[in-house]
C-alpha cells in the first residue's frame, strides 16, 4: 500500500514538472545561460527543481505537523488553488499562441513574466535555484502538495509527510531535468535547422496548458472523470515524453531537420 502511494505521488511529481510554467521558466533560463555556462545550462531544470523542492518539503513538513487540523480546510484551499491554476494555464496558452503568431521561437509563461528583470535576464544557470524557490510560493502549487500530503500520509507525522514530499520532488526533478537537457539540445543546433522543431515544442506546451485547464475546469463545475487522476497524469507525462523523443530525433537527424526547416520559411 505504501509502495503504491509512493508511486502515485512520484507520477504526480512527474506531471507537476510538466507544468507549462515550469517548462517556460526552464526554457528561458537555459537559453540565457547557454553561452556563458554551456555545461551547467544542461542542468537548469535540476537546479530549478532543487529550489522548488525546498518549498515543497517545507509545506509537506508543516502539513505533517498540523495533521488533522488541516484536513477540515484542505478542500477549500484545493478549490481556490485549482481556480488559480485554470486561470494561469489559459493565460499561458494565450501568450504562447501570441508567440506563435508573431513568429517567436521561445516558450513564455505567466510566472516568468512576474519575475524581477534581474532574474529573467540572468546568465547563470544557478539562478534557477532561487527562481524555482519563488515558483514554490505559487498558491496552486501549495494546494497540490497539501492534497497529496493529506491523502497519503494521514497519521504519518512530519516524517511521513516528508517522505511524500520527497517522492513528489523526485518526479518533478526528473521531468524538469529532461526539459532543460532537451532545450539545451534544441538551442545548440544551427538556427536554420531549428524552426519546425521549436514550433512543435511551443505548440505542445500550449496544447498541454489548454488540455489541463479544461480538465481542471470540468472538475470544478462538477464533472467526475471515469478514470483516476493518476491515469490522467500518466497520459500527460507520456505525451510529453513523446514530444521529447520527437525533438531528440529531429535535432539528431540533419537531413530531417533541414527538410523540416524548409517547410517553415
Amino acid at each position: 500500500m505504501i509502495a503504491a502511494g509512493a508511486f502515485a505521488v512520484f507520477v504526480l511529481g512527474l506531471r507537476h514538472g510538466a507544468d507549462p510554467d515550469h517548462l517556460a521558466a526552464i526554457d528561458n533560463l537555459t537559453r540565457n545561460s547557454l553561452e556563458q555556462q554551456p555545461r551547467l545550462s544542461r542542468f537548469v531544470g535540476t537546479f530549478f527543481a532543487g529550489g522548488h523542492s525546498v518549498m515543497v518539503l517545507s509545506i509537506a513538513a508543516l502539513l505533517g505537523y498540523l495533521g488533522t487540523k488541516f484536513t477540515a480546510h484542505h478542500e477549500l484551499i484545493e478549490t481556490i488553488g485549482t481556480w488559480i491554476s485554470v486561470a494561469v494555464l489559459f493565460l499561458i496558452a494565450g501568450m504562447n499562441l501570441r508567440q506563435l503568431c508573431g513568429g517567436s521561437l521561445e516558450v513564455t509563461g505567466a510566472k516568468t513574466r512576474l519575475l524581477p528583470r534581474a532574474l529573467r535576464n540572468a546568465r547563470s544557470a544557478l539562478v534557477a535555484i532561487p527562481v524555482g524557490l519563488l515558483f514554490g510560493f505559487g498558491f496552486e502549487t501549495s494546494s497540490q502538495i497539501a492534497t497529496y500530503a493529506v491523502a497519503f500520509s494521514v497519521g504519518g507525522g512530519i516524517a511521513g509527510a516528508l517522505m511524500v514530499g520527497a517522492m513528489f520532488c523526485l518526479g518533478m526533478m526528473t521531468t524538469d531535468t529532461l526539459d532543460s537537457v532537451l532545450v539545451h539540445r534544441m538551442v545548440s543546433v544551427q538556427q536554420s535547422r531549428l524552426h519546425r522543431t521549436m514550433r512543435t515544442w511551443i505548440w505542445s506546451v500550449t496544447l498541454m496548458a489548454v488540455a489541463v485547464a479544461f480538465y481542471e475546469l470540468a472538475q470544478l463545475v462538477g464533472w467526475r472523470s471515469p478514470v483516476p487522476d493518476i491515469a490522467i497524469s500518466c497520459v500527460l507525462v507520456a505525451g510529453l515524453v513523446f514530444v521529447f523523443l520527437y525533438v531528440y530525433v529531429a535535432t539528431r537527424s540533419k537531413s530531417g531537420a533541414q527538410a523540416g526547416s524548409s517547410t517553415f520559411t
